[in-house]
């Protein structure tokens, strides 16, 4: 992701969301610079890209204002998934934990706005009568640990409400990128694919409450057995 659009993909949210209500400042540019490490080109971007979208003013040498924070397209009621995809069959599922282990990368811990890079990463795989649907890489920040063992990551179907319950945090919102990308040979291997298969990547950054990254997932989906699907009611 280009620096502007992650930029613009978190004010965005936040505004959204409520975090930045109308009327309220956003982060000054130089704010927005020491933030993200950048300079101050990818911000105006991204700032710009807001204000011809009608979500903030700029107001020169007084920084940014929201004055509207409705969607294009407001979702009053969103239905789909894998949960609901397979809602009648959910004894039939079953969730594997492969590896938990502390790890460093960079690209990630931004992700999280992390200024370590120390996270913990959980390897999974979950299937639908014995066949392997998702291979699952979940990265929290290492301090979830703190008050959790290992041994507790394991066996548990639905990571995203016992992590919620377990780090006494709640999920607010999520951004979901896709894209067909060819499988390697990890993926090959978790899903019982031939080399070469074409498969869904989908890349999932999870906000809580105080409009915080806490999660982000990197998935992979064999679409032989499942098709990413979305039903909105607006």
């Amino acid at each position: 992701m280009k620096l502007n659009e992650q930029v613009y993909n978190d004010l965005l949210n936040q505004i959204h969301n409520g975090y930045y209500k109308v009327g309220e400042k956003i982060p000054t540019e130089k704010a927005l610079m020491e933030k993200y490490s950048i300079s101050r080109s990818p911000v105006r971007d991204a700032l710009k890209r807001l204000q011809n979208e009608g979500y903030i003013n700029r107001i020169p040498k007084n920084g940014s204002v929201v004055i509207d924070s409705s969607r294009v397209n407001r979702t009053v009621n969103y239905k789909g998934g894998f949960s609901k995809y397979f809602s009648n069959n959910w004894d039939e599922i079953k969730t594997v934990t492969l590896d938990i282990s502390e790890i460093n990368d960079a690209e990630i811990a931004k992700k999280l706005n992390l200024d370590d890079n120390s996270l913990l990463r959980i390897l999974r795989v979950r299937k639908y009568k014995g066949q392997p649907v998702f291979f699952l890489k979940t990265f929290y920040p290492l301090e979830f640990l703190s008050h959790i063992s290992e041994e507790d990551f394991y066996e548990i179907n639905n990571l995203r409400d016992w992590i919620q319950r377990k780090a006494d945090i709640k999920f607010k919102y999520t951004n979901e990128t896709l894209e067909a990308v060819e499988a390697d040979r990890l993926v090959q291997n978790h899903l019982q694919l031939e080399r070469g298969t074409p498969v869904l990547k989908i890349d999932r950054l999870t906000y809580d409450s105080d409009h915080v990254p806490a999660e982000f997932v990197e998935y992979y989906v064999n679409t032989k057995i499942w098709k990413y699907h979305i039903d909105y009611n607006f």
